[in-house]
């Protein structure tokens, strides 16, 4: 009789039965090479580029992102559903490999490019921040990174970071660390029950789309910060996973209906890159336009045929841009931060990136993309194919996670190298703790202290100086915005302190490499609002016993001179409180907009309105006001909004004064002088321009208020007609437009003059005045 050996049950066969008997019975995914994707991601990356670039024709070519968040989001479901599909389990290791191989060598030679060009070209001042941006985008969280910092994506005015696009990239990581796993889960509780499978991957998709978008929409609105962070993105990803769940769908459309579809989708990306701009509150419920549009090419395509969109997307031109599109977005943006910095874009050039510029960096950047293309990217995916020819599925998986892993590393390292060849400096909270001291600890006078009247050098100062007629001469050598009248320093037509800018920086109060941290204390910690926050916050300063009370309220220009006033109110036995919140001048009924937010700048005019409230409570007899430079709001609105600030004061019986801003320099003080040391000149700057650049609204204010009692320092920050960074050792500006706390300190002096005129000046009770011991001297 015959009998039939049974193979042995090997772990190959196991693994096979268990896939025959969990496999989904559901048709396949469609996999085929799709030209009209490549096509779209070529759009996306040229899209990206060009705004970069300053192409004002494509205002929204930041949306090139978010379509590739939809085909990332379509391509990887696809990956993950067929693989459910056919073999029953979603292999995790697999997964990871697959992607580690896909991005990650080329993400660590774009990474070691960028370094090179970091050292070559950016000063050392940067290198520190730079390098932490290195080890962040190298682990994948460099998006919380710069949303943690406030980044605005946006705002084309600032020199960026040149690792600030590998947000996106982080973005996708983030989420497809998870992604994968909540379908594994799914599918192991469906065990091969297709219908259980499809509710579950369904609803888990459109839970996640919906409530991404809502986030999305909300937090748009609060902070421009949310360009950022993977929760306002979700959706989009969600968006390519919802066409991938219904990909064997589409084959069976009409193909006229298809391809209209196609084509109207194609319209709605192209009509985001124009309509879009960076003051459209994105992505918010803007980012539907192009991420629709984007879902219905996808969706199109099997059906359209060459009837869709792909008659123009397999364009030669655009399927070689879509191949190098990876290499292509890491390797221009180093460039595009290397010309900005080249340009002195916010250093005293131009205010953005000169589009000529722009293009030029975008062309250079062509040839490492395509070397990265040629000799990395693409040999190592096709080495993926060699290995599996010589090695078991698993044995390929786990040293590609090893090179995976390595890459990760090797790029951290960078990052670490960078910080660790950055100018030394102490923690920002050493820095705070030392420098209000700073200039007691001295043994001569340092800083505004060693100015004296007249002057000598007829290159820094202008004693006879006589005012030109007001409203004439040239906008940009006046410095002056509309309606904010001439110099003010030139209208007193005083003589001015006389300053000799040194040769070089030499020895200082407070170590240049601390100079960025040289910031007001200001205590209980958290006082100081921040940009999302709406809430008035106390700080406390001076004699808290004290029986006279001076507030100090604006943005951090008002914050600024804490320092000085905090030791008045020590001596002179004056209680002192300051009101300050970042970005938000102290008007009332002022509407104040931000760059990468569109309309009201919402947490601004709610902690405004809580203002009256705060005032109220504390019941200051003095209320001194500042604030800096707003390009969004003109001087008519921001002198209204500050005058009417100034009634609501005086009709409560306080006395309100205004600090006129101090000078602001045309680029990052402190960043100059760390690349000048042996030539301090280069980081001087002209006074009448500086003055035209800083407080908006104050010089208008003043002339429609002549009454108005005002605190004007300028003399003793920027004696003649060039700023000079440092004076009596001591470097003036922590920044392009706000002054060191060593400075303000020194300071001190002059402070208390003009404080103590404008209440004698306002007529203060002779009680509040004993009160506050006016006539004792120090």
């Amino acid at each position: 009789m015959d009998q039939t050996t049974e193979a042995p049950l090997t772990r190959a066969r196991a693994r096979a039965m268990h896939a025959a008997r969990h496999a989904l019975r559901v048709p396949p995914v469609p996999r085929d090479f799709r030209k009209d994707i490549e096509g779209m991601r070529a759009l996306a990356v040229l899209g990206v580029m060009l705004w970069h670039a300053g192409v004002p024709l494509l205002p929204g070519g930041f949306i090139g992102v978010d379509v590739f968040f939809v085909v990332s989001g379509f391509l990887m479901t696809s990956l993950l559903l067929e693989e459910a599909r056919s073999r029953g389990r979603i292999d995790l290791a697999r997964f990871y490999a697959r992607r580690a191989r896909r991005l990650l060598p080329a993400a660590l030679t774009a990474l070691a490019g960028t370094t090179v060009l970091v050292l070559a070209f950016l000063p050392r001042a940067r290198w520190s921040e730079v390098g932490g941006d290195l080890t962040a985008s190298a682990l994948y969280v460099v998006n919380w990174r710069m949303a943690w910092r406030s980044v605005d994506y946006l705002d084309l005015e600032r020199a960026p970071s040149p690792l600030q696009h590998y947000w996106s990239l982080a973005v996708e990581e983030q989420f497809y660390v998870l992604w994968p796993v909540l379908l594994l889960l799914i599918l192991l509780y469906a065990a091969g029950r297709a219908r259980v499978f499809t509710v579950l991957a369904w609803t888990l998709t459109l839970g996640l789309l919906l409530g991404s978008l809502a986030v999305s929409w909300w937090w748009t609105q609060q902070e421009p910060s949310a360009y950022f962070v993977t929760p306002t993105r979700v959706h989009e990803l969600m968006l390519g996973g919802l066409v991938a769940l219904a990909a064997p769908a589409w084959p069976r459309l009409p193909r006229l209906l298809a391809a209209l579809a196609g084509w109207v989708g194609l319209a709605m990306v192209l009509a985001s890159l124009v309509v879009i701009t960076q003051d459209t509150a994105f992505p918010g419920l803007w980012a539907l336009l192009p991420t629709v549009g984007t879902a219905l090419v996808l969706v199109a395509g099997p059906a359209a045929g060459p009837w869709g969109p792909v008659a123009v997307l397999r364009a030669a031109v655009l399927q070689w841009v879509g191949r190098l599109s990876y290499s292509l977005y890491l390797w221009h943006w180093p460039f595009i931060a290397v010309a900005a910095e080249l340009a002195q874009v916010g250093r005293g050039g131009p205010s953005t990136l000169p589009v000529g510029w722009g293009l030029l960096a975008v062309a250079v950047s062509v040839v490492p993309a395509w070397l990265s293309f040629r000799y990395v990217e693409d040999p190592v995916r096709r080495h993926a194919r060699v290995l599996a020819d010589r090695m078991s599925p698993a044995a390929v998986t786990w040293r590609t996670l090893r090179l995976g892993l390595n890459c990760t590393l090797a790029g951290a390292l960078l990052g670490v190298v960078v910080m660790a060849a950055a100018p030394p400096s102490d923690t920002e909270q050493t820095a705070r703790w030392r420098t209000p001291a700073a200039v007691d600890e001295q043994r001569g006078p340092v800083g505004a202290d060693t100015l004296v009247p007249g002057t000598t050098d007829p290159d820094t100062a202008s004693p006879t100086a006589s005012p030109p007629p007001t409203g004439e001469g040239d906008p940009q050598e006046m410095g002056t915005a509309a309606g904010e009248g001439v110099d003010a320093a030139v209208q007193l037509g005083e003589p001015l302190p006389a300053v000799q800018i040194p040769e070089q920086v030499g020895t200082l109060a407070v170590p240049l490499g601390q100079v960025p941290d040289d910031t007001p204390v200001m205590e209980p910690e958290g006082c100081f609002v921040a940009l999302t926050g709406t809430e008035v916050g106390v700080c406390e300063g001076g004699d808290p016993e004290g029986g006279l009370t001076v507030a100090l309220v604006g943005d951090s220009h008002a914050g600024m001179w804490m320092t000085a006033l905090d030791a008045i109110g020590r001596e002179r036995g004056w209680r002192v409180v300051a009101m300050t919140k970042s970005s938000c001048p102290p008007g009332r009924d002022l509407v104040v907009e931000r760059s990468g937010q569109a309309g009201e700048y919402q947490q601004c005019s709610e902690w405004q309105e809580g203002l009256d409230e705060a005032l109220d409570e504390e019941q200051p007899d003095v209320v001194l006001l500042s604030s800096a430079s707003y390009g969004t709001t003109g001087a008519q609105a921001m002198a209204r909004g500050l005058g009417n600030r100034i009634d609501r004061i005086e009709a409560d019986g306080a006395v309100a004064a205004l600090i006129r801003d101090v000078p602001r320099a045309p680029f990052d003080v402190p960043a100059c002088l760390v690349e000048n040391e042996d030539e301090v000149r280069s980081c001087a700057f002209g006074r009448t321009a500086a003055l035209g650049r800083s407080g908006t609204g104050h010089e208008l204010l003043r002339s429609q208020r002549p009454g108005l009692a005002v605190l004007d320092l300028t003399d003793a920050v920027c004696p003649g007609r060039l700023c000079s960074p440092v004076v009596g050792e001591v470097v003036v500006w922590r920044d392009s437009n706000h002054l060191t706390a060593t400075y303000v300190r020194s300071l001190r002096d002059r402070f208390e003059e003009q404080l103590l005129a404008v209440m004698l000046e306002a007529q203060l009770s002779e009680a509040a005045a004993g009160s506050a011991a006016l006539g004792t001297g120090r």
